[in-house]
């Protein structure tokens, strides 16, 4: 429970609005301190300044795997703010170019190879520094890659 306590989050990210709209809805009350990136708002927690850090969950992964003590920390998986697609920006106005995007992404996806990348960048040890961010693949993230898309909030 963090109702009274203080949290940190990184300035312009969504989880700053869903933060507000969170304490509204759960009649909770936190002091909020935002970090100007994911690393100052990681480093609060880290100094006992900060109750929690909220944020994206694969986010906080890599924080956490990066930290000198990753046994130190854990993520709530139970309560989430809000599901959100991650993207990929490519130019404007080619339409060749987002076809090919499309098939490539979406032929990686179907054939299941996705799940193989997935494990190696996300559930093992990472070259050069062997870090492993320890995040297997969570049902919403298994769901987009069974139905891949261009769609966005």
């Amino acid at each position: 429970d963090l109702n009274g306590k203080t949290i940190s989050t990184t300035s312009g990210t969504t989880s700053v609005p869903l933060l507000k709209q969170y304490e509204k809805t759960k009649t909770a009350e936190v002091r909020e301190i935002y970090g100007k990136d994911h690393a100052e708002s990681f480093l609060l927690l880290t100094q006992d300044r900060t109750a929690a850090f909220v944020m994206d969950d694969i986010l906080l992964a890599g924080q956490i795997a990066n930290s000198g003590s990753p046994g130190d920390y854990m993520i709530l998986s139970n309560e989430s703010l809000r599901q959100e697609p991650y993207s990929m920006m490519l130019r404007k106005d080619d339409p060749q170019f987002k076809a090919l995007v499309d098939k490539t992404v979406g032929g990686v996806m179907k054939s299941g190879e996705i799940h193989k990348l997935y494990t190696k960048w996300f559930t093992s040890p990472i070259p050069p520094k062997g870090v492993n961010m320890s995040f297997p693949e969570t049902q919403p993230i298994k769901d987009a890659f069974a139905n891949p898309n261009d769609k966005g909030v």
